[in-house]
């Protein structure tokens, strides 16, 4: 019965992708060129943003009476609010094809076991999602009166873990090295965030797990796989095109998304930025960056004093959260102990809007501050989590 219905998940669009991206690997540069100039149609700006596209989302939007959208909410690794749309399949479809074949670096095949601990925070903690194949566990589950229950969890059968590289480093702390060691873990799978190199090198020698390791954001407008031959990120030249903007010593990475429908995406600055290649890789032609810049790793202390990754608190809200709020800050001068900056919108629940962070901040006593403005760094970037615990 499950087997029927994941097929049923992957639809078309996975597999005219899986087939792309067997093919893509064997192109020319030149070839990749032309397939991309063949997807974009003439761009007659230097970039947009999440202003333009927040500012004017209708000259951005492309709809069709055959093809279902949803809009999309989240905050995105920056931290503020962004909506937009999306095709209601083909998108995702796409998406599993070309996160599959990443895994597959690893071992992975298509809906194997996998322990997920990221920004799912299901109502009882732990939730088995038949679909996908997966055991979520909220990282607020993660604390000493169930220990036994979650090593026990962890031992039961291999898997694959799904993390962000911070709950990574969380649960290995967690564990301890020698618990974590006696896990059979087939491999890691972990995105949304910066992985330093030395991190990784650790981890896989420490552990004797591979880890698969991309970039990518909630756009779905470029994707790339780091890759263990050259070190540095191989974009996927069908899935959208990666373009890097020089400002100043800066290089800004501009995407240009595919999608045929939904908000459309074109030399979208995604807020992160870049450090270009510096060598080519035998293993195929893709467009590389080095390494990017503005993912960092950030972590919070609970009300137990336990260091805990920052990021699956945030960067797992895709609800109504997003309608609430212009801007949000999260401050943490003492251990258990956040302040919340908020800038209120016209939508703003109050109720509402409590209740989604003292549900997912549950370990940590909340302090709300409710702002008309969030300051910005001196080059203008906001900063939507601040620890000054030392």
């Amino acid at each position: 019965m499950f087997k029927f219905l994941r097929k049923l998940v992957l639809g078309p669009a996975y597999f005219y992708h899986v087939h792309l991206i067997k093919k893509s690997k064997r192109w020319s540069r030149s070839n990749i060129e032309n397939y991309q100039a063949q997807k974009i149609t003439t761009l007659d700006v230097d970039f947009t943003t999440k202003d333009d596209i927040r500012n004017n989302p209708d000259m951005y939007l492309r709809k069709s009476l055959f093809v279902p959208i949803r809009q999309v909410r989240t905050g995105g690794t920056s931290g503020t609010p962004f909506k937009f749309f999306q095709d209601l399949f083909f998108t995702r479809q796409k998406e599993r094809a070309y996160l599959f074949d990443i895994w597959r670096d690893v071992g992975y095949k298509g809906f194997d076991y996998k322990i997920v601990v990221r920004g799912n925070m299901p109502k009882k903690a732990i939730a088995y999602d038949m679909i996908n194949n997966s055991l979520v566990i909220s990282q607020n589950y993660f604390v000493e009166e169930h220990r036994a229950h979650i090593v026990e969890l962890f031992s039961k059968k291999a898997c694959f873990l799904h993390v962000y590289p911070s709950t990574l480093l969380f649960l290995v702390e967690f564990f301890g090295d020698d618990t974590f060691q006696k896990f059979p873990i087939k491999g890691v799978l972990a995105g949304s965030e910066a992985f330093p190199i030395e991190q990784m090198t650790w981890f896989k020698k420490k552990f004797d797990v591979p880890i698969a390791h991309w970039y990518g954001h909630s756009e779905y407008a470029i994707l790339a796989r780091f890759c263990h031959n050259c070190k540095e990120f191989h974009f996927y030249p069908t899935y959208g095109k990666m373009d890097l903007l020089k400002e100043d010593h800066d290089y800004k990475i501009l995407a240009t998304g595919f999608q045929r429908y939904g908000t459309q995406f074109r030399r979208y600055f995604t807020g992160d930025f870049a450090k270009p290649s510096q060598n080519d890789c035998q293993l195929d032609n893709y467009n590389k960056v080095h390494a990017i810049v503005g993912r960092e790793q950030d972590f919070i202390f609970d009300n137990k004093g336990v260091k805990r990754a920052f990021g699956p608190y945030l960067f797992g809200i895709h609800n109504e959260f997003w309608d609430y709020i212009l801007d949000i800050q999260f401050i943490q001068k003492t251990k258990g102990n956040i302040e919340v900056k908020f800038v209120v919108s016209k939508e703003f629940n109050e109720i509402a809007f409590k209740t989604i962070i003292k549900d997912r901040f549950e370990l940590y006593n909340v302090q709300f501050i409710r702002v008309e403005q969030i300051e910005k760094t001196v080059s203008g970037k906001h900063v939507y989590f601040r620890q000054q615990v030392q």
